[in-house]
């Protein structure tokens, strides 16, 4: 047992893991959605995703040293032929020291505007240099098998002359007037860069006189620099250069103003970069979705940016999303990963097995879990002691209870439903009126509902096993799923089971359910420790999930069981615009999942609905999968539960009448006015 590690213990970042480690755990099922082709093609693209949706590891493909790493290994090549020729640079804005620029004002005035021209000087300088640093990659036997591939010229001579070209170029406003060679270009360029670091992290007074007046326009020196690879015969003309831009919502740390709102100074010099119609050279950046709403509202049609004229936006979460014209790639994304992650942990595997049923088996039925993890002698508790049922049809539900607890249950909703329009005797319950065909939608869509109200009337723990419920907990997003791989393989390598280093084949259901609780116990926590009102999301999703709870548990009608999800109007939400940006925030944040809602009623018109992110619904034990209609919500609805949530970073966006003094003593203390609100809508 103790020789048997967790496979799924390292949580890897895409942008730090070595080349080679990268291309036996890197899964190519993406590749398959054909969008993800526009990432590989000229033309500037943003690539959206929730946090471990797969962002960087896309972009980690457009590396050279990842590239050349494919072609000295057994795996096949990754990217289809159309798309296969590039050269590229990359920053990866956290690791880069470009967020340093938080640290220390530029100059005297706190301008951020100002700070801004040196950021877009920065960024220029890093991005020139990791393409000069995959140059020399590519120039040299490590990389000689791709850039063969490519068609590149990289010599000695033409580096020099494409150095010295470079280095006349106005772009650069004299910056490098001293470089005549290539080793020369790269130490101007680093010499650069680390007089800003020096700079920013107070090792030196000032900046230089010369970085001062020589600072470069955004993105000019790149295309720049893509000209003179041209010039020189080291670049053939079908070869684009494409630029990365990594992890931009970071950019959001530098914008924060005192009064807690952003000015979105460096997100906007990254977005004229996409915007400057620059035919030499593509950008590509990895950005989260709450980045390119909070702080930028209109940006895709300011001066700068225009989607599908500037760039094009690929989203992951959609890409793995079901559609009615096709199936999610989410289930074969997980299978291949966990082929790959056990693969490369030393088990013996084959691609041809479909590890999320071998190790978790199929789907478990509402039936199978109840029958399994209640014991009979307390499932006639699952039958309400309410007076309103009589005594005789109680006890026929009861004695159906004690073998078919799930049927019994949904009985009971049965009979409430129609105990003042059917003359029903014990004999009518026998025959399960429920069960039988004209009835088959309305049991389907109350099954889990019932099996929600057994648990909880037997004082048991809803449960999630088999491999239906691991990959629907967790909502298309690969690092939730690995998170979950993690918690059960735990819970797996504890039990007294593990003797062998082999896969395991369909670890018990017991195992697999703690498992699960405990990565959904580990999402909800995380909640909290996410930027930018965390602690907020934290709060009103433990409140909303709690409201969810509580009404599905006492529907014993089971007249809404859609009850975990909530609608609202658009109209209302275009009306209460802080409400609208704080449940955007939430969905941003993937705290919230979010879709459009066609209502019964025309009235309310066009709809939004919410449902809690799957991952997070066994730590409330409410169910997983979206049944029925949601919750008709209305406004009153939603601010109580801010107000319950004690959110009130919205507040500033709220009309001056809807804040009130909590207490007297505590002046700096606020408490919002939700409750007096009159709209029912």
């Amino acid at each position: 047992m103790h020789n048997i590690k967790n496979p799924f213990n390292d949580v890897y970042m895409a942008e730090t893991i070595p080349a080679q480690e990268f291309v036996n755990i890197f899964s190519p099922e993406l590749l398959k959605e054909s969008s993800t082709h526009q990432l590989f093609q000229p033309g500037s693209v943003i690539l959206i995703g929730l946090q471990g949706t797969g962002k960087s590891a896309l972009l980690n493909l457009l590396k050279p040293e990842i590239l050349s790493a494919y072609l000295e290994s057994d795996e096949p090549w990754p990217l289809p032929e159309h798309c296969s020729k590039f050269i590229s640079a990359n920053i990866v804005l956290r690791s880069s020291g470009a967020l340093d620029f938080g640290q220390r004002k530029i100059e005297r005035t706190d301008d951020l505007s100002v700070t801004g021209l040196y950021f877009a000087d920065f960024l220029n300088y890093w991005i020139v240099d990791d393409l000069l640093s995959n140059l020399a990659l590519l120039g040299s036997s490590k990389g000689e098998q791709l850039s063969r591939r490519l068609g590149l010229a990289i010599d000695k001579g033409r580096l020099d002359e494409f150095s010295r070209i470079l280095a006349k170029d106005l772009s650069w406003f004299g910056g490098l007037s001293s470089v005549s060679d290539f080793d020369g270009l790269r130490r101007a360029i680093k010499s650069r860069i680390y007089a800003y670091e020096s700079f920013l992290n107070f090792n030196s007074d000032s900046l230089p006189t010369e970085i001062v007046r020589s600072k470069t326009k955004p993105g000019e020196p790149i295309g720049s620099t893509y000209d003179a690879l041209r010039e020189v015969g080291i670049l053939p003309p079908e070869v684009p250069l494409f630029v990365t831009i990594d992890q931009f919502e970071d950019l959001m740390d530098l914008e924060k103003d005192k009064n807690g709102g952003f000015q979105p100074v460096f997100r906007s010099i990254v977005m004229r970069m996409l915007g400057s119609r620059d035919g030499r050279v593509s950008y590509r950046v990895g950005a989260r979705p709450y980045s390119l709403t909070t702080g930028l509202q209109g940006f895709g049609n300011n001066a700068f940016t225009e989607e599908m004229r500037e760039y094009r936006i690929v989203d992951i979460g959609d890409l793995l999303t079901n559609r009615e014209s096709k199936r999610s790639h989410f289930p074969r994304f997980c299978d291949d990963v966990l082929y790959r992650r056990l693969k490369a942990s030393g088990f013996k595997v084959s691609q041809r097995t479909r590890y999320t049923r071998y190790m978790f088996g199929g789907r478990v039925s509402p039936e199978s879990k109840l029958e399994r993890f209640t014991k009979k002698r307390s499932r006639e508790k699952a039958i309400s002691t309410d007076p309103v049922i009589p005594k005789n049809l109680r006890a026929t539900l009861v004695n159906m209870a004690r073998q078919d607890p799930l049927s019994a249950k949904l009985g009971e909703a049965w009979l409430r439903q129609n105990l003042e329009k059917l003359e029903i005797s014990s004999g009518l319950l026998q025959s399960q009126p429920w069960d039988q065909k004209p009835k088959q939608w309305w049991k389907k869509e109350r099954k889990q509902l019932a099996m929600l109200q057994v648990f909880s009337a037997t004082r048991q723990r809803m449960v999630w096993c088999g491999a239906d419920d691991v990959i629907a907990v967790c909502a298309n997003n690969i690092l939730t799923f690995l998170s979950v791989c993690q918690f059960i393989w735990a819970e797996y390598l504890r039990s007294a089971e593990v003797e062998e280093f082999s896969v395991p084949k369909e670890i018990k259901p017991s195992i697999q359910a703690m498992g699960i609780m405990s990565a959904s116990e580990y999402w909800f926590r995380k909640v909290k420790a996410e930027p930018k009102g965390g602690d907020d999301r934290h709060r009103f999703v433990n409140v909303v999930g709690s409201f969810f709870r509580d009404k599905l548990r006492d529907d014993k009608r089971m007249s809404y069981p859609g009850a975990n999800g909530f609608s609202l109007s658009v109209n209302v939400l275009e009306e209460h615009q802080s409400v609208d940006e704080f449940l955007d925030s939430c969905v941003a944040f993937g705290v919230l999942e979010k879709a459009r809602h066609t209502p019964k009623s025309k009235s309310r018109g066009q709809s939004m609905k919410w449902y809690l992110s799957s991952i997070l619904t066994p730590y409330f034990q409410i169910p997983t999968p979206h049944t029925k209609e949601p919750f008709y919500a209305n406004i009153k609805d939603v601010k109580r539960w801010l107000h319950r949530a004690k959110v009130v970073s919205i507040s500033r966006e709220l009309p001056s009448h809807g804040i009130k003094k909590a207490n007297q003593s505590n002046s700096s203390q606020i408490e919002l006015d939700f409750l007096d609100d009159t709209e029912d809508d």
